[in-house]
């Protein structure tokens, strides 16, 4: 008889613990918000330039005396990817700086490679609105790049977001 109620006692106590599930119901439905339209970006264009030898949706490739000029937009959320999309190397094997802290953030990285056509140097500069990635490249044989550090700079300065 002992025997008897400790099971039943046991029974009891097991299928009357065990914890209700409840159940949330929603009535919103889900509409995602459109991604704005990617802005317009400006820069000196150097004399040199040549007109845009590639013109796509993402970009323009320009032919300047010795280097090479890539202007692109990129979707935003991802830096690294950004970097790694840019310059072939994966983000955290360089140094990207950050040098502005106004709106639109502003980045900028440099790196050398070695090609087909022997050693490159590379700088980019990305302006990030939180929509869109805005990216000026710039490309040259390395024995060619310190002569054009002050060109580039001066084209990097000024590229901004049109208003």
């Amino acid at each position: 008889m002992k025997r008897i109620l400790i099971i039943g006692f046991l029974l009891f106590i097991l299928s009357g613990c065990g914890a209700q599930e409840t159940f949330e119901t929603v009535n919103d439905v889900y509409s995602p918000q459109p991604s704005p339209m990617p802005a317009s970006v400006e820069f000196l264009l150097p004399k040199d330039a040549a007109a845009p030898v590639f013109h796509g949706d993402e970009g323009k490739l320009y032919f300047c005396e010795g280097y090479e000029i890539m202007v692109e937009t990129l979707e935003s959320g991802d830096l690294k990817r950004t970097v790694a999309t840019l310059t072939g190397f994966d983000a955290d094997s360089l140094t990207v700086l950050q040098t502005g802290n106004t709106q639109p953030q502003r980045y900028e990285c440099v790196w050398t490679a070695t090609g087909e056509g022997g050693d490159q140097v590379g700088r980019t500069v990305i302006l990030d609105d939180g929509s869109y990635h805005y990216c000026i490249t710039f490309t040259a044989p390395a024995d060619d790049a310190g002569s054009l550090q002050e060109t580039w700079q001066e084209i990097a300065s000024s590229f901004q977001l049109s208003s």
